[in-house]
């Protein structure tokens, strides 16, 4: 599989569509570009990025500074996956939760009940605050 590259070309929002989620959908119309620019393109087709508009044009020294920045993105990117180092921790959290299957006791109903998991997780963050609390003192 072909990694993907940064892309950066000419172009303009040609329409502007809203969805029904409450995101949107936008059209880009290009000069007529390059073969390396069209397959960088079609290399980022179905994935998610990042899009810079400006209405000023990119001079030379930008673009590669663009390019070193994204390259230092992509090596952490596959260094430590794509998520954030919090989304990593919710996702192990997550899988932890699942296994385990925490329950409580409900003072409402004396049932043993499943602890949902927003509670088990801010439950499990704050056990992670306070122990690098005690290391403060």
């Amino acid at each position: 599989m072909t990694k993907s590259k940064s892309v950066l070309f000419e172009g303009g929002v040609e329409k502007i569509s809203t969805l029904a989620d409450g995101s949107l959908r936008i059209h880009i119309g290009t000069p007529e570009l390059s073969n390396e620019t069209m397959v960088n393109l079609f290399q980022m087709n179905r994935k998610t990025g990042y899009v810079l508009l400006s209405p000023y044009p990119v001079n030379e020294e930008q673009k590669i500074a663009v390019e070193k920045a994204t390259e230092i993105v992509e090596h952490e990117s596959t260094e430590f996956g794509n998520k954030t180092p919090s989304q990593r921790l919710r996702a192990v959290l997550y899988v932890y939760w699942e296994k385990t299957q925490p329950k409580q006791l409900n003072p409402d109903t004396g049932n043993i009940e499943l602890v949902e998991f927003d509670l088990f997780y801010k439950r499990e963050l704050n056990k992670i605050v306070e122990h690098y609390k005690t290391k403060l003192d």
